[in-house]
C-alpha cells in the first residue's frame, strides 16, 4: 500500500473543449511502472465528474498506455491525467471495473423519482372492485404495480446498472 488513502476524485472543466471534443481521465497509482487506468470523462455539456477511485488497484492493467502523459515511472503521489480527445473516440473507452462515477447515483435518484410519479400517477385512477365497469379497459391491481415498483427499486439499488444489461 502506498500510505494514500485517496476516496473520490474531482474534476472541472474550466475552459471549454474545442467543439467534438471532451477530456478522457486517467489515474496513476504510484509503482514503479506507469498503471494508468481510464476512470471516465468531462465535456462541455458534461462540465464536471467525481469518481469513488477508492477500489482501483495499484498495479491494475494499464491498457498499454504507459508513459501517454510523459510522466516517468515511479513517484510517490498518485497522479491525474487528462487527455483532450474527440468525443468519438472518448464513447469507445471502457472505464476501470473497480470505479464508479459518482453519476450513477443521479441516475439512480432520477429512475426512483420516474417510479415514484409513476406509481402515484396509476394510483390516482385506481377504484373498488364494486365501482368497476363493464368497459373495453384493462384493469390493473395497484398492489401488483407496488409489487414491482419495489422489486425494482431493490434491483436499482443492487445493482444501478441492471438495466443496461
Amino acid at each position: 500500500s502506498s500510505g494514500i488513502n485517496a476516496e473520490y476524485g474531482v474534476v472541472f472543466v474550466t475552459e471549454p473543449f474545442p467543439e467534438g471534443y471532451g477530456g478522457a481521465i486517467y489515474f496513476n497509482w504510484p509503482n514503479p511502472e506507469p498503471t494508468w487506468q481510464y476512470l471516465g470523462f468531462i465535456s462541455n455539456s458534461k462540465p464536471s465528474a467525481i469518481f469513488k477511485a477508492s477500489q482501483l488497484k495499484a498495479g491494475a492493467s494499464s491498457n498499454g498506455l504507459g508513459q501517454m502523459f510523459g510522466v516517468s515511472a515511479g513517484g510517490s503521489q498518485p497522479q491525474l491525467g487528462i487527455s483532450a480527445l474527440p468525443l468519438s473516440e472518448i464513447e469507445q473507452l471502457t472505464a476501470a471495473s473497480d470505479t464508479s462515477a459518482v453519476t450513477v447515483s443521479s441516475n439512480v435518484q432520477f429512475v426512483q423519482t420516474m417510479l415514484e410519479n409513476l406509481y402515484n400517477y396509476m394510483s390516482s385512477f385506481a377504484v373498488t372492485q364494486s365501482q368497476m365497469t363493464p368497459s373495453s379497459d384493462h384493469w390493473v391491481k395497484v398492489t401488483a404495480v407496488n409489487q414491482w415498483y419495489e422489486r425494482f427499486k431493490t434491483r436499482l439499488t443492487n445493482d444501478p446498472n441492471f438495466w443496461k444489461k
